[in-house]
């Protein structure tokens, strides 16, 4: 009976039934590609989703409020660019740097002031400031990638280089979600996020600063975008205006397969991980199965609707055995 219970327990967790899907998922691909099980392919897959992963990690927490972000794609392509200029103008890569991550994180600014304090609906204002991003990264490259001569050839150390063998990615990727992590379960900043969440009302009235927890939710998405906007533009050396499109929907695609609620009050930013490398593994496994991306595509997209379908649902079923056990 116990055994029973503790299964049933297991299958209405998000993190375990993801983290059961990515062990099959590896499987499969394993045994249908001999390259596919190598250190090698799965630093590659780290690196290609390094990125996502750090922008999710924070994402995650702001999820949890009721919130959502989609202008990070933007803000990737924004920063990168203003990068790129930086270093064309003979500026140092860590200055450069530091400003770009400064322009970037306004998006996260504006994106906290009109949802925060006047109160805008999220979907309204992120993509308001996405819309923005992209027009003013266009506008600033004229409309192609920013290349140039004086744009020193050790940029792309950031997203190519490695560190004992470890791609410099990775660490980066793991410091953030240790950070979040900590953010999440150890921190005032974490359980006020969830609180908001799960009752935003009841939240204010218990004396939570609701709308200070929200401005700097988005304020550290904004931040860790304006950072993968950098990686970004050290991996192509230059900034490219028309990169990360559709890159906010792998972020929210990777929180709703971790378990996050778009409704906020539930959340995760180790299942935020799981969700990332199943979306990893698939793309990867798929392309060494020689699967066009179109394919992949409808393929991502029936995940995504899938996850919020069946996130949703767990969730309702953990509240109605909390009733009855209330």
């Amino acid at each position: 009976m116990k055994r029973s219970m503790d299964l049933k327990r297991a299958v209405r967790d998000p993190k375990t039934l993801m983290l059961t899907l990515l062990v099959l998922l590896n499987l499969f691909f394993a045994l249908n590609s001999e390259a596919f099980f190598s250190l090698e392919n799965y630093f590659n897959m780290l690196k290609q989703s390094a990125m996502i992963i750090i922008v999710a990690s924070a994402a995650t927490i702001l999820m949890m409020t009721g919130n959502f972000d989609l202008s990070t794609g933007s803000n990737l392509a924004l920063t990168g660019v203003v990068y790129s200029l930086l270093l064309s103008s003979g500026m140092d890569l860590l200055p450069a740097a530091l400003l770009a991550i400064l322009c970037g994180s306004s998006v996260g600014i504006v994106n906290g002031l009109l949802v925060a304090r006047i109160e805008f609906p999220p979907f309204i204002a992120t993509l308001g400031t996405m819309y923005i991003a992209r027009g003013l990264a266009l506008i600033l490259a004229g409309g192609s990638p920013v290349r140039g001569e004086k744009i020193p050839e050790n940029v792309t150390i950031l997203a190519r280089g490695d560190w004992m063998g470890i791609p410099i990615p990775v660490y980066f990727l793991v410091l953030f979600v240790v950070l979040f992590r900590i953010v999440e379960g150890r921190s005032i900043f974490g359980k006020y996020s969830m609180t908001i969440g799960g009752n935003r009302n009841a939240a204010f009235y218990s004396g939570i600063p609701v709308g200070r927890i929200v401005f700097w939710n988005y304020q550290f998405v904004g931040i860790l975008a304006s950072f993968a906007g950098i990686l970004m533009a050290s991996r192509l050396a230059a900034g490219d205006p028309r990169i990360g499109v559709g890159f906010e929907f792998d972020v929210i695609l990777a929180i709703l397969l971790g378990g996050t609620s778009l409704k906020g009050g539930k959340g995760s930013v180790l299942g935020t991980l799981i969700g990332a490398l199943i979306v990893a593994v698939l793309g990867n496994g798929l392309d060494m199965m020689n699967i066009l991306t179109f394919w992949q595509g409808i393929l991502k997209g029936i995940i995504f609707v899938l996850a919020i379908v069946v996130n949703e649902k767990i969730l309702k079923n953990v509240g109605k055995a909390s009733t009855r056990a209330a």
